[in-house]
Order: C-alpha cells, then sequence, then structure tokens
C-alpha cells in the first residue's frame, strides 16, 4: 500500500540533525538550475536529470546508513558528505545525461497530443532516475521501461504525494525561494522511500523480479 504519510516521516527521521549535506547539495542543484533555465527547457531537463541522480544516489547512501542504525539517524553521517554526492555525478552523469533526453523526447510526444497525457506519462516516468541512481549499468530506455512498472497503478499516489508539499512551496516562495534548500531535500528524500516501497511492491506481485533490475 502506497502511504506517503510513512515516506514523509521516514524522510525527516533520516534528515534529522542531517541536514547540511543535504541542503548544500540542494543549494547548488537550484543554482545550476536557474542558470541552465538561460539555455532552455531542454538543456534545463538534462542539467536537472544529471543533478537529481547525483542527489538520488546520496539519499540512497543515507537511507542505507539510516537502515543500518534500526531506522534512527540522531547523529551525523560521517562517511556522507559533498563528495558522496560527487561520486554519484561521475558515475552516473553520462547515463543520466542520455536518461533525461530519453525522458524529454516522450514526455514532449506525449504532450503534443495534450497538456494532460504529457502530466501523466511524466509521473510514470518519474522512476526511472531512481532506478538509474540505485543501478548505474542499467541503460535510459531499461530504466523507463522498470518506471513505468513501478508507477502503474500509483501515479495518482505520487501526484498526491506532490500536492501535500504544496503548502511547504507556497512558504518557500514567499521567502524569496530559500526555503526550497530545505524543501528539496524533503521531499526528494520521501520519494525516494517511496521508490523502495514501489519496489517492494512489484516484487511481491510479480510485476518485477531481482534479475529485471541486473
Amino acid at each position: 500500500m502506497f502511504d506517503r504519510v510513512k515516506y514523509k516521516t521516514a524522510a525527516l527521521n533520516t534528515l534529522h540533525s542531517n541536514w547540511s549535506v543535504p541542503c548544500i547539495i540542494a543549494l547548488v542543484y537550484l543554482v545550476l538550475s536557474c542558470l541552465s533555465n538561460l539555455g532552455g527547457f531542454p538543456v534545463s531537463m538534462c542539467v536537472g536529470g544529471i543533478m537529481s541522480v547525483g542527489i538520488i544516489f546520496t539519499f540512497m547512501k543515507m537511507i542505507s546508513i539510516s537502515m543500518s542504525l534500526g531506522g534512527r539517524a540522531s547523529e551525523p553521517y560521517e562517511n556522507i558528505s559533498f563528495n558522496t554526492f560527487l561520486q554519484g555525478l561521475e558515475e552516473h552523469w553520462l547515463n543520466a545525461l542520455l536518461g533525461s533526453l530519453w525522458n524529454f523526447l516522450w514526455v514532449f510526444l506525449w504532450s503534443l497530443l495534450f497538456f494532460i497525457p504529457g502530466v501523466v506519462k511524466s509521473y510514470s516516468y518519474s522512476m526511472m532516475f531512481f532506478v538509474m541512481a540505485e543501478n548505474p549499468k542499467i541503460s535510459a530506455i531499461k530504466a523507463m521501461d522498470i518506471s513505468k512498472i513501478l508507477t502503474s497503478g500509483h501515479k495518482a499516489d505520487l501526484f498526491v504525494m506532490d500536492l501535500s508539499f504544496l503548502g511547504w512551496m507556497i512558504l518557500s516562495l514567499i521567502a524569496c525561494g530559500i526555503g526550497f534548500i530545505w524543501l528539496y531535500p524533503y521531499m526528494t528524500m520521501a520519494k525516494t522511500y517511496a521508490y523502495y516501497d514501489l519496489k517492494r511492491m512489484a516484487f511481491a506481485q510479480n510485476r518485477l523480479s531481482p534479475s529485471d533490475f541486473e
């Protein structure tokens, strides 16, 4: 069962006392995203995709440590640093770039039909960067196919989860965007937990198997 409250609570627990590195990464992401907007939407999407995979890679490391501690994160993670994010970029940037271009192509094509199909498909493909961050050898095409399976029956759940952050988004905008430095890690960490649960459910329902990620 998709439980956005559980994912958001787990995200806050993992980030507790460990906000510094995620916030620094979020600041870099937001600055580069703003600069890439000058190059147009395709450039912005590619930069965003590459950065997102590096961020998700870092957050997956944090979740792994949190799980090893029994879900407790009372002390900062000593082996999680900005270098972890750079490692994620180094290992995944090319695949993430290809994934961003592939994602942009299909969302664009579906958007030509109408706005709503484009939005629906963007949620259908929304887990592909999580798949690539966890499995660097998986191609962009295969990651998208896996994402479609993971999100089948849960696109509305993911949309509602995004809506649940709307109040924080408004407050962040009122604060001249500064609040996004904290909100972006919170949202991404919650979606990372959602990814793990969607993967677990897909395994339990025999829609995917561990071999699909090899």
